[in-house]
This record gives C-alpha cells, sequence and structure tokens, in this order.
C-alpha cells in the first residue's frame, strides 16, 4: 500500500509494533498507516494479540485485557522471555521507540529510543503524547467492548473529557469535584458550627449576669486583698508617728528633772550646812557635857543619892524632839487629806444633784412597770396565734397524705430518677426538706413536675427538651438559686443542673395556628402539658413551645405546604420531627427531619385537676400559716423590741443608782477629810514655845541641882558655869536640830517632786520604749502579713489609689466587706465555666469566619474553573451530539449525546440516548436494554463522533462490529471510512474477524491482513484480489513467523 506523507501523521501515531516471544508470536514487524487501518483476520490467528501488546506495550495494566492477570502468562509458551517495540510518530526529531522486555518472573525491562529508562518516564511520554490506554473511548479491547455500555454517566463523561479535552478538562472537572465536595462538607460543618454556636450564645446569656456580678464580687475581693496588705503598715506608721511625737514629751520631762535636780543642790548644801552646824553643836554639846559628867562624878562621889540632872534634861529633849516629829507629820497629813478633798470637790462638781436622779430614777421604775404589762399583753397574742397555726398545719398535713395517695406517679417518676440520675435525685430529696430556705419559688426538676396528660404526646415534649434541661431545677429568684448551688453542688459535691425562669410575659406564638388547622394542626406542645407557670415560662423562653405545632397524620401528606408556612422552627407529625432554619449564606431554608422515638421520661401522668386542686387549698393554708407567720414575726418583734426597751430601762435605772451611791460616797470621804483636817489644825504645836519651855526646864533643873549642891560651891560652880554652857549648846543644838529639820523639810518637798518628776520620765521612757517596741512588732507583722522588707514600688502604685488615713481605709474595708457579703460567695466554677465557654464561643466564632471565607474563597474557585471549563465542556458535547445525531440520521435512527447536570460536580455526566425503531422512545443506552448489535452500533457512533475532536492521536477498538446486522454494519463501515480518513484526525485501528464484501475503500486505508497455517510464510498479491475491491490500497504485509500453526 502506498504510504501517506509525513503531514497526515499525528504526534503520538503508532508507527509500527514488533513482538517477539510474545503470546502466539515467534517474531512479528507491523507498519501502520496514519489514518484508519483495519487489522483483519480469523479467529484465533492473534488480531487481539497485537491489541494486548499496544496496551502492555504502552504502560498498561493486565486487568484492562480481560485476559490473564500475570505478565508471564504473555510469553510464548516455552520462552522466558517476550519483548514488546512500539514506534510513535514524532513531529520534532526521530521517532519515540518504547520496548518492554517481560520476564517468566513476572518484572519487566523498560527501554526509551534504546535507553534503559522507567515505567514512570514511559507513562509520562504517553501522557504527554495524549495516549490513554485505560480510557475506553480511546482504547476498547475485545473483552471490554460491553463495558462501554455499562459505564455510568459520570464515567463516561470522565472518559470523553479525557479523550477529547485533555488532562486539562479532566483536571479543571476532578478541581471542581474535589472543591464542591470540599464545599458541601464546610457548608455542612458551618451549620453544625453555627447551631452550636447559637446554643452556646444562649447558655452564655445567661451566664453573663452571673459573672458580671461575680467579676465586681472578685474585684472588691481583690480591694480588700490590697486594704489588708496595707492597712498593716498604716498602723505601722502611725505607731511610729506617735513615737516620733511622744519624744519630744519624754524630752520635756527629762529637762523638768534635771532642773529639778538644779534647784535642789542649794538646798542640799544649806541642808548639809545645818547638819554641819548641827554636829558641831552636838560634839560641843558632847565635850561641855563630858565636862558635867566629870564634875557630876565628882560631886556624886560627893553625894550619889544625888539624881542625875542629865538624865531630867535628855527626857525634855527628847520630848522636844517627839513634838518637833509630830509637826512635821502633821503637816503631811493635812496636805494630802487637802489633795484628795480637792480631787473629789472637783468630781463632785460634775454630778447632778442627788434629787435630780432621784427623779430620773423614780421616773424609769414606772417605765419598767408599763413595759412589763405591755409585754405580757403581747405574749399572750403570740400564744393565741401559735395554736392557730398548729391547727392550720394539722390541716395541711391531712392534704399533704391525699397529695401523697395522688402522688404515686410521682414517685415512680422519681424511682426512674433516683436509677438514672442520683445526684439529682439526691437534690429533690434534700429541697423537699429546706424549702424554708428559699423566699421565691422553686420547682423540682422538669421531669417530675412537668405532666402530659396525654401519654401519645409525650414522644413531642421528649424531643424538644434537653437531658440536662429536663433534670434542671427552676428558680423565681436568682439569690435562691445561688443559695441552692452553694449548698449542694459547692458543699456536697453534687453535679446537678439549675436555671432562672425568665420574667413573667405573654408569649405569642410564630405562626397562627388557624393557617395550620387545613393541614392537620390543631395545637401547639404548649397546650398538650400541664406544669407550673415557672417551668412553662422556661419552656416558652428556650424551647418556644409555645410556637411549635403538633400535626395529624393528615399533616404527613402536606410537609412541602407546612414547610412554606414555618420557614423556621420545628413541627411535629404523629411520626416525625422536623425542623426549618434559614441559611446565613443565603436567602435559602435549609429542612430537617428526623423519626420520632418513644418517650422513656414524660410518658407517666398524674391527676393534675385533683392535685391543682389541693395545691390551691395548701396555697391558701400557705398563705394563712404565712400571714399567721408574719404576725407572730410582728408580735415577737415586738415582744424583743419590748424587751430590749426594758432591759434599756433596767440599765438607765441601775446607772443612776450607781451615781447616786457615788455621789453620796464622794460626799461622805470629803466631810470624813475635812473633819480630820480641822482635828490635825486644832492639834498645831508652837515649836518657839515648845523650846523655850524646854529651855526653862533645863534651866530649872540646873538651878534645883546648884540649890542642892550648895555645899559643894565649887563644884556647883565649876557645874553651873558648865551647865550654862551645856545650856547654850543645847540651845544652839536645838536650833541646829531646828534649822536641820526646816531644811529636811525642804529639801524632802523637793526631793518628792524631783523623786515624781523622775518617776514620770521613767514612766515616759518606758511608754516611750513601749511605743517604739510596738512599732517594731507592727513592722514585724506587717512584713510578715505582707511576706515583703517593705512595700514594694508595686505595692506603693496600688496603695497611692486608696486612702492614706488608717481610718478611711477602716471603712473602706467594712464597705467591701459588706458588699462581698451581701453578694454571697464568689461561683469560681459558673465564672471558669462562664471564660471557658468565652473561649469556646471565640473559637467558635473564629471557625465560622474561618469557614465563611473559606467557602466564599472556595465559590470563588468554583466559579473560576467553572469559568473555564463549563463552556468547553458544552462545546464538546454540542459537537459531539451533532455528530452523533447525524450518524445516527444516517442509519435511519435516532440518537443524542445529552449533558447530564447535578448538583455534586463529580455526579455530572455523558447520557447517550437512542431509538432504533420508530415504534420505540428515545432510551438512554445501557447494559441490559439494548441489544448486542445496537449497543456495538451505539459505542462506535460514538466513537466516531469522538474522531476529530479528540487530542488523541490513535483509536483502537476490537470487533465492535460484531452483532451487527449487515445493513447497519455496512453503513457504519462507510462512516468509519469517511470520518477517520480526514486529515488531522487521530490515527484509527478496527480489529475485526470479517468484513462485508463490496465495501468502499480509500487510499487512506491501511489494511493489514493475518493468515494462520501450516508452513505459511507470505500472502500474494494476486490471492488478496478476491477480498478487496480496489487494488490499489493493497500492501504486502510479512508475517516472520517459523511455525505460524502453533499459533492459539
Amino acid at each position: 500500500m502506498s504510504r501517506s506523507t509525513e503531514d497526515s501523521w499525528v504526534p503520538g501515531s503508532l508507527v509500527r509494533i514488533k513482538l517477539h516471544n510474545f503470546i502466539t508470536y515467534d517474531s512479528v514487524e507491523v507498519s501502520t498507516g496514519p489514518h484508519l487501518n483495519i487489522i483483519i483476520g480469523p479467529n484465533g490467528t492473534g488480531k487481539s494479540t497485537v491489541v494486548c501488546a499496544l496496551c502492555l506495550g504502552l504502560g498498561g495494566k493486565t486487568n484492562l485485557l480481560g485476559r490473564a492477570r500475570e505478565l508471564a502468562e504473555f510469553i510464548k509458551h516455552g520462552k522466558d522471555r517476550a519483548v514488546i517495540e512500539i514506534e510513535l510518530y514524532n513531529k520534532d526529531g526521530p521517532n519515540f521507540i518504547v520496548q518492554r522486555t517481560l520476564t517468566s518472573d513476572n518484572k519487566s525491562e523498560w527501554k526509551l529510543n534504546n535507553r534503559h529508562a522507567s515505567n514512570k518516564e514511559v507513562i509520562e511520554l504517553t501522557k504527554k503524547l495524549n495516549i490513554d490506554v485505560n480510557n475506553l473511548c480511546q482504547f476498547l479491547p475485545q473483552d471490554k467492548v460491553s463495558e462501554f455500555a455499562k459505564m455510568t454517566p459520570s464515567e463516561l463523561l470522565h472518559s470523553t473529557e479525557r479523550a477529547i479535552g485533555g488532562e486539562k478538562l479532566v483536571e479543571l472537572h476532578d478541581k471542581l469535584s474535589k472543591v464542591d465536595k470540599e464545599m458541601k462538607h464546610l457548608m455542612s460543618n458551618q451549620i453544625s458550627k453555627e447551631t452550636k454556636l447559637d446554643q452556646l450564645q444562649k447558655r452564655q446569656d445567661y451566664l453573663k449576669e452571673v459573672v458580671e456580678k461575680q467579676k465586681e464580687t472578685t474585684k472588691n475581693l481583690r480591694k480588700i486583698e490590697i486594704l489588708e496588705m496595707k492597712r498593716p503598715w498604716q498602723v505601722y506608721l502611725k505607731k511610729r508617728k506617735e513615737y516620733e511625737n511622744y519624744k519630744s514629751t519624754v524630752e520635756v520631762k527629762s529637762d523638768k528633772v534635771n532642773h529639778l535636780k538644779t534647784q535642789l543642790e542649794p538646798l542640799q548644801e544649806a541642808h548639809d550646812a545645818a547638819k554641819e552646824n548641827l554636829a558641831v553643836a552636838e560634839r560641843d554639846v558632847k565635850a561641855t557635857s563630858k565636862r558635867v559628867a566629870d564634875t557630876v562624878n565628882n560631886i556624886r562621889t560627893i553625894d550619889s543619892k544625888q539624881a542625875s540632872s542629865d538624865e531630867k534634861i535628855e527626857e525634855i529633849k527628847e520630848d522636844f524632839n517627839t513634838k518637833v516629829s509630830e509637826v512635821q507629820d502633821r503637816k503631811t497629813r493635812i496636805a494630802n487629806l487637802e489633795r484628795e478633798i480637792n480631787a473629789y470637790v472637783q468630781e463632785l462638781s460634775g454630778l447632778p444633784p442627788v434629787q435630780q436622779l432621784m427623779e430620773q430614777s423614780n421616773a424609769k421604775h414606772a417605765q419598767l412597770r408599763e413595759m412589763a404589762r405591755q409585754k405580757a399583753t403581747v405574749e399572750n397574742q403570740v400564744s393565741e396565734i401559735f395554736h392557730e397555726e398548729r391547727e392550720l398545719r394539722s390541716r395541711m398535713s391531712a392534704l399533704d397524705s391525699q397529695m401523697h395517695r395522688l402522688n404515686d406517679v410521682g414517685n415512680q417518676k422519681m424511682e426512674k430518677l433516683r436509677r438514672f440520675e442520683r445526684d439529682t435525685y439526691v437534690a429533690v430529696q434534700w429541697l423537699r426538706d429546706n424549702r424554708t430556705m428559699f423566699q421565691g419559688g422553686v420547682l423540682e426538676p422538669l421531669q417530675l413536675t412537668v405532666n402530659v396528660p396525654d401519654p401519645a404526646n409525650a414522644k413531642f415534649l421528649e424531643s424538644v427538651i434537653s437531658r440536662n434541661d429536663r433534670k434542671a431545677f427552676v428558680f423565681e429568684r436568682k439569690e435562691d438559686l445561688n443559695v441552692f448551688m452553694r449548698e449542694l453542688r459547692d458543699k456536697q459535691r453534687l453535679t446537678i443542673n439549675s436555671v432562672l425562669a425568665p420574667e413573667p410575659r405573654q408569649f405569642q406564638p410564630r405562626v397562627n395556628l388557624d393557617q395550620l388547622r387545613r393541614y392537620g394542626f390543631n395545637a401547639f406542645l404548649s397546650d398538650l402539658i400541664d406544669c407550673p407557670p415557672l417551668a412553662r415560662r422556661y419552656l416558652c423562653q428556650y424551647y418556644n413551645i409555645h410556637s411549635i405545632p403538633i400535626g395529624s397524620r393528615q399533616s404527613e401528606g402536606c410537609i412541602d405546604e407546612v414547610n412554606s408556612i414555618i420557614t423556621s422552627g420545628v413541627f411535629f407529625t404523629p411520626q416525625t420531627r422536623y425542623s426549618n432554619r434559614k441559611s446565613r449564606y443565603s436567602a435559602d431554608t435549609i429542612s430537617n427531619s428526623a423519626p420520632l422515638r418513644d418517650a422513656q421520661i414524660f410518658n407517666l401522668t398524674i391527676d393534675t385537676a385533683r392535685i391543682a386542686e389541693i395545691d390551691r387549698e395548701r396555697g391558701q393554708l400557705n398563705a394563712q400559716i404565712t400571714e399567721l407567720q408574719r404576725q407572730q414575726s410582728e408580735l415577737r418583734a415586738e415582744v424583743d423590741k419590748h424587751k430590749e426597751g426594758e432591759a434599756k430601762l433596767k440599765e438607765e435605772k441601775a446607772e443612776l443608782t450607781h451615781r447616786i451611791q457615788h455621789r453620796n460616797n464622794i460626799e461622805a470621804k470629803i466631810a470624813s477629810r475635812r473633819t480630820k483636817v480641822e482635828g490635825l489644825q486644832n492639834q498645831r504645836i508652837d515649836l518657839d514655845a515648845e523650846k523655850e519651855r524646854a529651855a526653862e526646864k533645863i534651866r530649872d533643873v540646873l538651878r534645883s541641882y546648884a540649890t542642892q549642891q550648895l555645899r559643894l560651891v565649887e563644884l556647883y560652880t565649876q557645874m553651873e558655869e558648865l551647865l550654862h554652857q551645856k545650856s547654850k549648846e543645847y540651845v544652839r543644838q536645838i536650833a541646829g536640830q531646828l534649822a536641820v529639820s526646816n531644811s529636811d523639810d525642804v529639801l524632802k518637798s523637793s526631793s518628792h517632786e524631783l523623786e515624781a518628776a523622775n518617776v514620770e520620765l521613767r514612766a515616759a521612757e518606758a511608754e516611750l520604749a513601749a511605743l517604739k517596741q510596738g512599732a517594731r512588732d507592727l513592722l514585724e507583722e506587717a512584713r510578715e502579713i505582707t511576706g515583703v522588707h517593705g512595700p514594694t514600688p508595686q505595692q506603693q502604685k496600688l496603695f497611692a489609689e486608696y486612702p492614706g488615713e488608717l481610718e478611711d481605709t477602716d471603712q473602706m474595708l467594712s464597705e467591701a466587706r459588706a458588699l462581698v457579703e451581701c453578694s454571697g460567695s464568689v461561683d469560681a466554677q459558673a465564672i471558669t465555666e462562664y471564660n471557658e465557654r468565652e473561649k469556646e464561643i471565640s473559637s467558635y466564632v473564629r471557625d465560622v469566619e474561618a469557614n465563611q471565607a473559606k467557602l466564599s474563597s472556595l465559590e470563588a474557585t468554583i466559579r473560576q474553573h467553572r469559568a473555564q471549563w463549563y463552556p468547553a465542556l458544552t462545546d464538546m458535547v454540542d459537537k459531539i451530539n451533532g455528530k452523533f445525531r447525524s450518524f445516527f440520521g444516517n442509519i435511519d435512527c435516532a440518537g443524542e449525546v445529552l449533558l447530564s447536570e447535578h448538583e455534586d460536580y463529580s455526579q455530572w455526566g455523558i447520557d447517550i440516548r437512542v431509538q432504533f425503531r420508530n415504534s420505540d422512545e428515545m432510551k438512554r443506552l445501557t447494559s441490559s436494554y439494548q441489544s448486542g448489535g445496537e449497543k456495538s452500533v451505539s459505542t462506535i457512533l460514538y466513537l466516531l463522533s469522538l474522531q476529530g475532536l479528540t487530542e488523541c492521536p490513535f483509536r483502537v477498538v476490537d470487533e465492535i462490529n460484531q452483532g451487527m446486522d449487515p445493513r447497519n454494519e455496512r453503513k457504519v463501515f462507510e462512516m468509519m471510512a469517511n470520518v477517520a480518513t480526514i486529515s488531522g484526525t487521530s490515527q484509527y485501528f478496527l480489529i475485526t474477524p470479517k468484513l462485508l464484501p463490496a465495501l468502499d475503500y480509500n487510499d487512506k486505508m491501511n489494511i493489514l491482513g493475518i493468515f494462520n497455517g501450516e508452513g505459511l510464510e507470505e500472502c500474494e498479491h494476486e490471492n488478496m484480489e478476491k477480498s478487496f475491491a480496489h487494488e490499489h490500497v493493497i500492501e504486502k504485509v510479512r508475517f516472520r513467523n517459523s511455525q505460524l500453526s502453533q499459533a492459539a
């Protein structure tokens, strides 16, 4: 046959195929044409072997062929190696030569252009040349012909994209599918996160007020901490200031002592001089007395019986000295008494008169009697109310017994609670024992207090309320909730849940029930339950039970209509829960539905009418009891007030009595001391007179003595002189004693003043030392409390924000402590929960925003990829459809190729629709509906429709014409000949065991005949004329096979 010019070859076209020891062939080399190549020969001669060689030689897997699985099975029997060599056209240089050697151990060796290469390099080359033996639209082996009709629309689209659009179109489609899948997953995740964020935000809004108050408490606690740290330093500085101020007081007292010492020195000198003069006088007296004694002894020798005059004189002197001491003692006692009198008089002047005090005392006594009478009257009223309250409580007990009998279902609920929610059960028991601790309304868990009269409706309620809220206690007042959680969660460590009911308000449904009645909706969920107002307010606020319609079986067939009315919210039919919500990213409504499960909690019902009646009676009794308790409380408060007034009056009367007695005692003490002063003043002694009398007595003694000693004139004369001298000396001695006594009085007075000043100084010094030690102790205490040697700069900065005076600090501390005490203890768990949830919310917000940004990015990516992919895709399908319709029209049938769009890009596909008989409708090509011939016609015409559009260099179909009726086979061949021989189109290989006679051939066809027989070496030109109508298309085909008769 004549070969076309090189311009007819498409890059990557098959130029030559050479086989050695491959399946049935010892050795063969086949040259191909650039257009339509028909490989023809009887069955079993090895036509499909060439197809196998193409597949394996270009990197395909054995499973694509539907034959053997192991490479070794493609080696000719008895051989250990097989070689496949394929030459591919290269317009830019030497042709590509790919060689693959198969070994019996199922391994391969590759060469590319006579150079060792890897399988990867070969695959990269085929990819570069748009060769894809895995694509049925390009490479359709005999055993895979039936697979074409089995391809799903999406598989067919991918294969067509790969065959025509190449990797770019496939890559865009894959990217769209991947991004679309990612976007849908992200949107699902976004909806989940938004739902979770809404739930978290609702719970966070509830906790926000709690946390704000507790933050204020924490702030006050911090203020207390700083003030308690600052106060020790303020106390220390105040004590130190007292110490510094008191030092001046000590200095003043020290100056006073020094001044008194200075004044005492001349007095001491005078006193010492007087004592010295007295000593001289006493020495002189002693000397004279000695001389007198000597004289007396001389006289005694004369008259021993004469009484000694000296003894008398000594008695006179001792008597005088005694009087001197008495005078000094009397002065001291008078001075002390006068000081005491002055002090008592001064104290007495500050006291009211006795008559005034007596009048006040009598008035208090009268008030006490009146107070006692009033108290007795009020106590009698309290006793009467107590007996009335006891009677009411007896009636209440009877009602409680009735309620207990009615609450047997309640006991069943409690038993279920005990089994599955132990902590909540314990909390209910505690609440029942301690209800008086709470000021407002408190409800037991909703699963105990909410009653569904019709058990069939219980599943609706149970589907709505979360597990945590089913076991939640409901409180009317926040203070009660805090007390409850503090007692049970903080102290008893119970895991419980409690909620605060919203303020009373009117809850209006979101939709009018009249709009829904024609669809079988006759009630809202709130209409189907009985519960206390607190519980109803909570369920309406947080679960919108007043806006959840309950439908009937009729409603099941009207869901679309109901969805158009309820665009946001929840509604029920007997077996299903439906929920709608608006998308955050579009105006679309997102709908979900889920089957309902049987109720497990709210399916136990209670006789609520009787219970409500008993509750009303109990409420009335409680109101009466409360009123009696209030009256008792008021009366007891009045009794307490009377008792307090009585105690106060008794204290005041006792105080008046004490003041009267105190005044009388002071007046008695003043009178007693004045009497003593008068007595002491009346006992005054005249020392001068006494001194003169003493001197006169002494002279009398001496004169008497001289008279009695007349006979001893000389002695007496001498004695007289001595006595006279001694008398003078005695007078001088007495004068000295008086001087010493007087100076001693003055000195003692000054010494006493000095001693008193010293005592004051020592006391002041001791006080100063105590202040100093106190300051040191306070300093150590401050250091111990604050843990620092002195206030740090940071602490000083904190201290500067608060008062500088200790009194102001104490006042601020008291105020802060009062605020903390009023606000209760800090619920650290609530704050921790709030902060952790705030972080969780922030994380979810960031995730939602990031997801939204990513969704926007993905949407932009999808738009970008679609803008490139969709126009090319629709253009490709339109062109294929045009050719396909034309080809089917040529065989008097109908066919079309349609693009099947889907919301999921991975599910987009191509539908091949065919009609072979006018009586039939257009049907999609499937593996089961059409006959084998119809499927073959449809397949080959679809592949022909790709011709001219495809970027693949060649296309192979193996025995596709089997099963066609002759008419269709002829027309298909004609169309194939026309399409596959157009210049610039893909090379085409048709493998077939036979062709119809008298077909039209042209010079662009290349006929490759395969013959098989004993000793057959070549097929001569003459013998082929019988098979082919045009001699000019016949080309010699030589098979170098030594034993063709052994071919399988």
